[in-house]
């Protein structure tokens, strides 16, 4: 393969076709009429960044957001060529120089990528064409790839010149600075060249002279790089077949240790994931691991991973263990007191205890047998209250915004505990009886309710003490006889 460092400038293939297309570019510079007085030192023998682009210029009809949406599906594309892949406007630049030797030249590169991008524009249902371009900086790249050129620039001394004969076009102006371009005469960049950098700073703005600058690798270029969507994923062969789940328990802790490092290094936890166990000849068992709260502690999840082995059966001797992350979260930690007199407080109760508790119940229960209170909004006290499983809970519960309203909780005492059917009291000589006497402490409070519906609620509800000391929330009827019900406990 020829070193194209000893070749000043090389054409690109064409997106489609066969044959290359040949883009005639000037070889020399033009003098020194730079938008800054002085370059500065010479340059390092060092060889200079080759910036790849990408330019979709079908994504113009398309929101911000859409475009960035796409522009995320098709960077991960570009990713098998080159770690760094940067976002801009309608395109997706990558530096390449560094990978050239590896692929066998620019033209290799380009062949890699066309038939995976042609194919993922036709998934998006977007038009299957693109424009291309490469030279030593990043929005020169950006600017010939706009232009239609797929021409490639690999030395920095002849990027001036080849810039030069760009239109104006390419460098999407407002329609009032393209107006005054028109009216000055200029058609190309090569006439900007020309002109002094203090008047063009009076006519356009920094933003203007910096643009060009870049180009011309004058002035430092920032990058929004992509990210990749994080994915974790790991198998377990095992040498010989475990039938009894807790010696499986030490090759699951090193799994869970692996899980524990990379959410370490990414900053993240997890709130949801699978850890599957393969059988010969059987489909696998998979044992669905959500967590109240997101965490990245081996030492957790090894915990609930056991108790969740000691409620299974499994249906064939297990072969092979696998994790997969199926939803990963932000790790938020939580700061201690710092004085030791507050350090016992916070030993006594935490959300963090909490969650955790309820996670080991959940996975030693199952799921449908560890329920939730849900308040309604109802008056009639059956209806006000519902029982619902955690994971529908987490479904429907939603983050408290600033300026929304909470809902206020009733004056009056409500008991948690309510009968499934009021029992009806007895009234002896004008006291109230349940198993003991019945004293009244306060009330009533009146509720009437339901009159749409053809039953009538009216009722009138008293707090009352009995005999052994049991707090009961009562009522009375308003309508038909007027006999006395108990309805529930206070704790």
């Amino acid at each position: 393969m020829e070193d194209p460092n000893s070749t000043s400038q090389l054409p690109l293939p064409s997106p489609f076709s066969g044959k290359a297309e040949v883009v005639k570019l000037p070889l020399r510079d033009r003098p020194s009429l730079a938008l800054k007085n002085k370059v500065g030192k010479a340059q390092s023998k060092k060889p200079t960044s080759l910036w790849y682009a990408v330019y979709f210029p079908q994504l113009a009809e398309l929101s911000e957001s859409q475009q960035d949406e796409q522009l995320n599906v098709l960077a991960a594309l570009l990713e098998n060529i080159s770690a760094t892949v940067s976002f801009h406007p309608q395109a997706l630049i990558c530096e390449i120089r560094s990978s050239l030797k590896y692929f066998g030249g620019i033209e290799a590169i380009h062949n890699k990528l066309k038939g995976p991008l042609a194919e993922q524009l036709k998934q998006l249902a977007l038009p299957e064409y693109f424009l291309y371009a490469a030279c030593p900086t990043v929005t020169g790249s950006l600017l010939l790839a706009r232009s239609g050129h797929n021409g490639l620039i690999y030395q920095q001394d002849n990027l001036r010149s080849a810039l030069g004969q760009l239109s104006t076009n390419v460098l999407h102006l407002n329609k009032e600075q393209n107006r005054r371009l028109y009216n000055m005469g200029i058609r190309h960049l090569r006439d900007i060249w020309r002109l002094p950098t203090n008047d063009l700073y009076k006519r356009f703005g920094s933003d203007f002279i910096n643009l060009l600058n870049r180009a011309l690798n004058l002035a430092p270029e920032p990058t929004r790089n992509y990210v990749p969507p994080p994915a974790f994923s790991t198998t377990y062969d095992l040498p010989y077949e475990i039938d009894n789940l807790d010696r499986l328990l030490p090759v699951a802790g090193e799994m869970l240790e692996q899980l524990s490092e990379f959410l370490q290094r990414r900053d993240l936890c997890t709130s949801h994931l699978l850890f599957s166990l393969k059988h010969e000849k059987r489909s696998s068992t998979v044992i669905n691991m959500s967590l109240r709260q997101p965490s990245r502690s081996s030492e957790h999840l090894l915990m609930l991973l056991g108790t969740h082995f000691s409620n299974l059966i499994i249906p064939a001797p297990v072969i092979a263990a696998k994790i997969k992350v199926k939803k990963f979260d932000a790790f938020m930690t939580h700061s201690e007191s710092l004085l030791s007199e507050d350090k016992s407080a916070t030993k006594q109760y935490s959300d963090s205890n909490l969650n955790q508790f309820m996670e080991q119940l959940k996975a030693k229960l199952g799921g449908h047998f560890v329920n939730s209170i849900k308040t309604i909004a109802e008056h009639c006290p059956e209806y006000a209250t519902q029982q619902m499983t955690y994971e529908k809970m987490e479904k429907i519960e939603k983050p408290y915004k600033v300026g929304q309203e909470l809902k206020k909780n009733p004056i009056s005492p409500r008991p948690l505990f309510l009968l499934e059917k009021p029992e009806q009291l007895v009234l002896r000589n004008g006291k109230l009886y349940h198993r003991k006497s019945i004293e009244i402490i306060s009330g009533p409070e009146r509720i009437e309710t339901y009159w749409w519906s053809g039953t009538d609620v009216r009722r009138d509800y008293y707090v009352a003490v009995e005999q052994n000391g049991s707090r009961l929330w009562i009522y009375r009827e308003r309508s038909g006889e007027k006999n006395w019900y108990l309805h529930g406990y206070f704790a």
